[in-house]
């Protein structure tokens, strides 16, 4: 399905082909009742494959001592994960913490339906096209709204999210308070960025383009700290709980060897502008990390 401006081909050489009618209280409710560590996580990461990948392990970017000693300054708490699409490894940081994704969940809503127009034969609608751009280069809750409804609402989501490996996803009907891990937005990600099954080509470049066009002042978090030149695709969410702001961002980030995918999702910030710095700080660590990483890992 041809999208317009955004249908332009794209390569990724070293990939590997494989892959609100909930009330705020019960949002937060759901949060704390999987025993977010307050106040100062300490570092922790670990590794683990994808299903039927073979991975070959590269150095561990939450192993940097920039990253280190930022994260346990931080006051909020943190969750991240980073998959380095030349090797396929992944990295997480506080892993399996489930977080509210607010409007980060609408690159998941888009990516349910053109899942369901390849498999039914009836692809977006003209109005639907507009609707999705709207959705994630505007982050339009309205234009979100409609696509939910039209997909089936959380029931839709929830099976999407089930056959692309968001096992520790969980849908409701209002969409911003759906819960997720880094771990499963990664998934997602592989789902856009890596050719398989379930999205055609046409199909992933379409979002991804949607993805790169975000507009520029909600490209905090993965928008920042990459050098002129890199192709960078991101969907960042931000809403103020009755524990402080939740700010998350996730997208793909190339340039020359350094190709990543990237999810961090905070909580209880005390204030929306905290938890901005805090996943902008991160990403720009992260690149760079990356960047010193893929200039010293060879690809196998």
């Amino acid at each position: 399905m041809a999208r317009g401006r955004h249908a332009h081909p794209r390569r990724f050489p070293h990939a590997p082909r494989r892959i609100v009618a909930i009330c705020l209280a019960l949002m937060m409710g759901s949060v704390g009742s999987l025993g977010i560590k307050m106040g100062r996580i300490q570092a922790e990461s670990s590794t683990r494959p994808i299903p039927t990948t073979t991975i070959t392990l590269s150095p561990n970017p939450f192993a940097d001592h920039a990253i280190v000693n930022f994260l346990s300054s931080r006051r909020n708490d943190v969750t991240a994960a980073v998959c380095d699409l030349r090797t396929g490894a992944i990295y997480t940081y506080n892993p399996d913490v489930a977080m509210p994704t607010a409007s980060m969940v609408k690159i998941d809503i888009l990516a349910a339906l053109l899942h369901r127009a390849e498999i039914t034969g009836q692809p977006l609608s003209d109005s639907d096209i507009s609707l999705a751009t709207l959705m994630v280069e505007h982050s339009d809750n309205d234009a979100a709204t409609t696509l939910f409804n039209e997909l089936g609402g959380p029931s839709a989501l929830n099976s999407f999210n089930q056959l692309i490996g968001m096992s520790h996803t969980t849908s409701f009907y209002n969409w911003g308070a759906t819960l997720t891990t880094p771990y499963d937005e990664i998934a997602l990600l592989r789902t856009l960025v890596v050719p398989s099954a379930v999205l055609t080509d046409a199909d992933r470049q379409f979002e991804m383009g949607l993805m790169e066009h975000v507009v520029d002042y909600q490209r905090f978090g993965v928008g920042t700290g990459e050098t002129a030149g890199a192709l960078v695709g991101l969907k960042n969410g931000w809403f103020p709980f009755d524990r402080g702001w939740g700010i998350n961002s996730a997208g793909f980030v190339m340039l020359g060897n350094t190709e990543y995918l990237v999810a961090i999702q905070t909580a209880a910030n005390p204030s929306e502008q905290y938890g901005r710095e805090s996943v902008s700080t991160l990403s720009r660590l992260i690149w760079t990390a990356e960047r010193r990483i893929s200039a010293t890992t060879p690809t196998r």
